[in-house]
């Protein structure tokens, strides 16, 4: 019978919570979350806006036209921009990030970024993916393979 019950435990663990995606309108975006989008995308219609449920991680998704795509925690900080068409706007890049790509890959565009509390991962316009620390040091670089 333990065996039984040992086995049951172990194949709930196994299977994965399942996650509830459900659309909302902007103005359920956390406030902070809705005035990033206006302020970095002022004039881009909105086109989709998700709420994405996992266990207790709540996470929002909002779709822009030409190919835009940005997230937010459920505080509605900032977490991730891609951008497939254009660049990840300034105001969304920390300044010494800038700096950094603007003296070592002059030129070139940040296409996503991404922030989890602890890295920031940078994916440029030639493919090169930089990642960064906290203080905004450069820790990695991830070249791109010749085709």
């Amino acid at each position: 019978m333990r065996k039984i019950l040992y086995t049951l435990l172990a194949l709930m663990l196994a299977v994965p919570v399942a996650a509830e995606d459900v659309e909302i309108q902007f103005d359920q975006l956390p406030e902070k979350a809705q005035k990033v989008v206006q302020k970095a995308f002022p004039d881009t219609r909105i086109k989709k806006v998700e709420m994405e449920r996992r266990a207790s991680l709540i996470q929002y998704e909002v779709k822009l036209a030409g190919g835009i795509k940005l997230q937010f925690n459920k505080d509605g900080k900032f977490t991730e921009c891609e951008c497939t068409k254009s660049a990840v706007p300034d105001m969304l890049v920390p300044e010494k990030i800038r700096a950094y790509v603007g003296s070592e890959f002059p030129g070139r565009k940040v296409m996503r970024i991404e922030h989890d509390g602890k890295l920031f991962d940078i994916l440029l316009d030639n493919g090169y993916e930089l990642t960064f620390n906290s203080s905004y040091r450069l820790i990695d670089i991830d070249v791109p393979e010749e085709e």
